[in-house]
């Protein structure tokens, strides 16, 4: 979590250098433009000189907006880039299947399909899970054909002849898990 949290700081320094870099150049066009204006109203009579000054103004404030805008957008992209990242190591932790008890995860995913279909005629699994699988599908009873899926990383997909299909992937289980994370780390990395 380190090298996160490594990437995450390095990402947003980054970004406000970035940032703080744009906001002066905008800053000193912003004071050019003043300047010039100011050279121009010693030329012209004291009736221009309002809307001369009153036009670099506003060139100069859509310029730092135009600065400020760009920094937020620096700012949310490298804080997009820390939490893809975050999803990109769970991920490769779930395919490399680190921490993970494969039999106790694919019975309760079992159990937990069986809630909807309580007999299906076929399971798809990973194919290191074929053995796993075919045990609990003994243990419980169950005839169904065991298929292999190579797409989907472990976890498993029931179904029956009629359609039915419950999806019990990490694939698809790990892409809900990132739809109702997503505002508790970025709130856990920028509150």
């Amino acid at each position: 979590m380190s090298t996160i949290n490594d990437l995450r700081e390095k990402l947003m320094e980054d970004a406000r250098k970035k940032a703080e870099e744009i906001i002066r150049d905008a800053e000193k066009k912003a004071e050019e433009i003043i300047r010039e204006a100011e050279k121009e109203y010693e030329k012209k009579a004291e009736e221009t000189r309002e809307k001369i000054l009153e036009e670099a103004r506003i060139n100069a404030q859509i310029i730092v907006s135009d600065a400020r805008r760009k920094s937020r957008l620096m700012i949310s992209e490298a804080k997009y880039e820390i939490i893809r990242k975050v999803f990109e190591e769970a991920w490769q932790d779930i395919i490399d299947r680190k921490n993970l008890d494969i039999e106790t995860s694919l019975k309760n995913l079992l159990l937990e399909s069986l809630e909807f279909i309580e007999k299906p005629d076929y399971v798809e699994v990973n194919e290191k899970d074929k053995e796993i699988i075919n045990k609990l599908l003994i243990e419980n009873n169950i005839g169904a054909e065991i298929r292999e899926n190579n797409l989907i990383a472990g976890g498993l997909i029931i179904g029956t002849r009629a359609g039915e299909k419950v999806d019990n992937s990490y694939n698809t289980r790990f892409e809900r898990a990132k739809s109702v994370f997503l505002p508790v780390i970025s709130k856990m990395l920028w509150g």
